[in-house]
C-alpha cells in the first residue's frame, strides 16, 4: 500500500469516526446539525447544518479590521460574542452529557447560523479546512491543535476528558477577547508547550477584558484537570458577568505582539 493510499485509509477511517461521535451527539440547539450521511458514487459524505455567517474566528479577523477604524464598534458588537461563549458552554454541556469530548474547541471550529447562534462543529472536518493553529507530531498521522490542548494531551499518553474541552474553552475565550490571534506565539512542539505549561507559564491577559474574564480563563488552565471547573459552571460565570469582553480601561494595543515563552507570560 502507497503511502497515498494509507493517508486516504486514515481519512476514511478518522470520516467514519468523526460521523459516528456526531450520530451519537444527537441534536442540540449549540451543536451543529448532522443532517444526512452519502455512501454511493464515491466517497462517504455528510450533509451539514448550514452555516450562513461562516465561523468564528473570521468574524473575530473582520471586527479586529473593523476596530482599527472604529473601537466604538466592540462595545457595540460585545453582546453579540458574550451569547456566543454561553451558547458554546451550552454545548460543552451536553457533550459532557453525553461523555463526549469534542478535543479541538477553538474559534476556527464555531460555527454561526441563522441570526448568530454559536454551533460546536468540527469533528474531524474543520481541520482540512484550516491549516493554521495545527501541528503533526513525530509518529503520527493526526494533526493536532496543540496550542489548544490541555497539558494531559500533550503527553505521550495523550488523555483526553471532558475537562480537556474546558481548558480548550478558556483558551478560546482568549482567542475572542484577542479578536482571533494565534495563542502561544513562538511555541511550535508539545515537548515546549508542555514544559512552559508545567512551570506555571499561562497566556498573558488580554487588554480588552476584565480581570473577571481573566481569572475565568485561568480557572480553565489549572495543570490539575480536577480543579478545573464544570462547563456548568463556566456558563454561570458567563451569565453573571456579560461585560468581560472589549473593557477599555486603558488605551488598546491592537498590534502588540502576543507573548511567548521567553516573553511575559503570566505565571500562575
Amino acid at each position: 500500500m502507497t503511502r497515498t493510499d494509507e493517508e486516504e485509509t486514515h481519512s476514511k477511517e478518522a470520516l467514519l469516526r468523526e460521523t459516528c461521535i456526531m450520530l451519537l451527539c444527537g441534536n442540540h440547539d449549540n451543536i451543529i446539525g448532522l443532517k444526512g450521511i452519502c455512501f454511493r458514487d464515491g466517497p462517504l459524505q455528510l450533509v451539514l447544518e448550514y452555516a450562513e455567517q461562516g465561523c468564528l474566528l473570521h468574524l473575530l479577523w473582520t471586527l479586529r479590521a473593523e476596530s482599527k477604524l472604529n473601537r466604538t464598534v466592540l462595545v457595540n458588537k460585545r453582546h453579540i460574542f458574550e451569547n456566543m461563549m454561553v451558547e458554546v458552554c451550552c454545548g460543552l454541556e451536553h457533550l459532557a452529557s453525553m461523555k463526549l469530548v469534542h478535543r479541538d474547541i477553538a474559534a476556527r471550529n464555531i460555527l454561526i447560523c441563522g441570526k448568530g447562534t454559536a454551533k460546536i462543529a468540527d469533528f474531524g472536518l474543520a481541520r482540512d479546512m484550516y491549516a493554521v493553529g495545527y501541528h503533526r507530531q513525530d509518529g503520527r498521522n493526526d494533526l493536532l491543535p496543540l496550542k489548544w490542548m490541555a497539558p494531559e494531551g500533550l503527553k505521550n499518553e495523550a488523555r483526553f476528558t471532558h475537562k480537556s474541552d474546558v481548558w480548550s474553552f478558556g483558551v478560546l475565550l482568549w482567542e475572542v477577547a484577542q479578536l482571533g490571534r494565534m495563542p502561544y506565539s513562538g511555541i511550535e512542539t508539545a515537548e515546549s508547550l508542555y514544559d512552559a505549561l508545567q512551570n506555571h507559564f499561562r497566556l498573558p491577559k488580554p487588554q480588552m477584558c476584565t480581570y473577571q474574564r481573566y481569572d475565568l480563563m485561568k480557572q480553565c488552565w489549572k495543570f490539575n484537570e480536577k480543579n478545573r471547573p464544570e462547563a456548568t459552571s463556566i456558563r454561570e460565570q458567563l451569565e453573571a458577568d456579560p461585560n468581560g469582553f472589549f473593557y477599555f480601561n486603558q488605551a488598546p494595543c491592537f498590534n502588540a505582539p502576543v507573548a511567548a515563552v521567553g516573553a511575559p507570560i503570566t505565571v500562575v
